[in-house]
């Protein structure tokens, strides 16, 4: 067992949280100079779970630097390198990053130091961080049109390293319930239990015999750029750590759950996310099997956030701003969808 009472296993291991000495925009400049021969003009970080990344500027151009966590594996980071370039070919208008070789025509660049790490540049793309308080229901289609056109181009894509174990994967939330004692809202901890009672009485089964492949497994707002209101608003998808192997319609549902209305404002907060799953049906059909299980789905996400981000705050305090943000948008949104039934609930 771990220190904290986490049974140790390939799912759940202290290495998920596992403190790691932060680079400062100092050397992330020197790391580019070094790698790719590039003089930044300017360095921001961007807030992260587990790497360092940063936005640096080059001739007029944002470029992301991302540099790995020390215990991350080299064949899991090639997982992500091989899959953008899998999908450029099966769909070259699809807007996702380019990894840009290093000098010495690398595509992972090996950092030396006190812990030795790898780092990745990738493409500049164009547009802002999605926000779906600013978004019409065009725009949200669009979203998930532009993540059906993913998982297509992605149907025949294959890697050892995807048949992974991650806590983030919706076949495995059933192997979450301890960490139910780290959920400190009373409220969200009694709907995530209220979740995974049912998910382990029928969604799981459910939910395995359903077509399988490698997805993205994380399209939240901050892994998508967008135009609002543009004839083509998905400019840019991004950050491919989560992907996997693993159902289909669990993508899908994960990025429905990021379009859940969770503050009220709407009459109800299963409005944005079947805009999205019109957009992603439109392009990719799922089955009726696959299509009933979106509600419990979308639930079984918002609940998998309060598991595993609550453990996190307690695992890692170092980066509780960040994992904190996560809980606090994601209990609301969790309480509304546990006390409304979606549509296709309702007849």
């Amino acid at each position: 067992m771990a220190s904290d009472g986490l049974p140790q296993h390939g799912l759940l291991d202290d290495s998920l949280a596992a403190p790691f000495t932060r680079l400062a925009e100092a050397q992330a400049v020197d790391i580019l100079a070094a790698g790719w021969g590039l003089a930044a003009t300017s360095v921001a970080r961007l807030d992260t779970e587990r790497d360092d990344t940063f936005a640096v500027v080059v001739a007029a151009s944002t470029y992301v630097l991302k540099v790995a966590h020390p215990l991350d594996d080299e064949s899991l980071l090639d997982l992500q390198c091989a899959a953008l370039a899998h999908v450029a070919d099966r769909d070259p208008g699809l807007p996702v990053p380019h990894v840009a070789p290093d000098r010495g025509g690398a595509l992972l660049h090996r950092v030396d130091g006190v812990e030795p790490r790898l780092a990745r540049l990738l493409t500049p793309l164009p547009g802002r961080v999605l926000d779906y308080d600013e978004t019409s229901a065009d725009d949200r289609r669009a979203v998930g049109a532009a993540l059906a056109r993913l998982s297509l181009a992605l149907a025949d894509f294959a890697h050892p390293a995807a048949d992974r174990s991650l806590p983030w994967d919706l076949q495995q939330v059933g192997m979450l319930r301890p960490l139910l004692a780290h959920v400190t809202d009373p409220r969200a901890r009694d709907d995530a239990a209220r979740v995974l009672d049912r998910y382990d009485a029928s969604v799981a089964v459910a939910l395995a015999a359903t077509r399988q492949q490698v997805v993205h497994n994380d399209l939240n707002p901050d892994n998508v750029l967008l135009e609002p209101g543009a004839t083509e608003p998905v400019t840019g998808i991004l950050d491919f750590g989560d992907m996997l192997r693993t159902a289909v319609v669990a993508d899908l549902a994960v990025a429905m759950a990021y379009a859940v209305d969770a503050t009220g404002s709407g009459d109800d907060p299963w409005t944005g996310p079947y805009d999205v799953a019109a957009g992603y049906l439109a392009v990719r059909p799922l089955d009726d099997v696959e299509t009933a299980l979106l509600p419990d789905l979308v639930r079984t996400r918002l609940a998998q956030r309060q598991l595993v981000n609550s453990w996190l705050v307690s695992a890692d305090p170092a980066n509780a701003e960040y994992t904190g943000r996560s809980l606090a948008r994601s209990a609301p949104a969790l309480h509304r969808v546990v006390t409304v039934p979606a549509p296709i609930e309702k007849g």
